[in-house]
């Protein structure tokens, strides 16, 4: 898995959060998504004209989210496929969704 500064967005805080939560993608109709196989994911928000560009690790989560998953369920995935230690990968995947949420591009639910 990639080091903290490239699965994050530049920038970000480290946040908490549960491993219970389900993690809810903004509207289809509010974003674009552009990027071609093998190649970093790029987001657009249409409502603010703000584009977001992520990583292959950060682009495989966000795949992984078209679906309500919870955290917990986005980290085992992730844990399944590559080569990290849970620890490493909950710092990584939590703090990424933090971003995200804290973009509003994602919100966290109790249930789906």
């Amino acid at each position: 898995m990639d080091t903290h500064a490239e699965v994050m967005m530049p920038g970000e805080v480290p946040y908490s959060l549960s491993s219970y939560l389900h993690v809810i993608r903004l509207k289809k109709e509010q974003i674009v998504e552009e990027g071609l196989f093998g190649e970093p994911l790029s987001v657009l928000r249409l409502d603010i004209g703000k584009s977001y560009r992520f990583n292959e690790i950060g682009s495989r989560i966000w795949d992984l989210i078209r679906e309500p998953l919870s955290v917990g369920e986005v980290v085992n995935k992730l844990l399944f496929e590559y080569d990290i230690d849970r620890m490493t990968c909950e710092t990584e995947v939590f703090g990424f969704l933090a971003k995200l949420s804290k973009e509003r591009l994602i919100q966290f639910s109790l249930s789906c």
